[in-house]
């Protein structure tokens, strides 16, 4: 009887944490601002190695 106790109280917890997180409407674990932050070091890094490949071309 306990087991089936913890197995309930388990499960609710969970479910207190998957609702918390955004449940179905969340599209991933990490939170809006940690994405933006991702997405714009993302872009940083696409100039950089542009900026690096016409170096590139530039000494040939």
């Amino acid at each position: 009887m306990r087991l089936l106790g913890m197995i309930l109280a388990l499960g609710a917890i969970g479910w207190l944490l998957y609702t918390a997180a955004g449940g179905e409407d969340a599209e991933t674990a990490i939170p809006e601002g940690y994405q933006q932050s991702l997405e714009k070091a993302q872009g940083v890094q696409d100039i950089v190695n542009q900026a690096g490949v016409l170096k590139e071309e530039d000494t040939y």
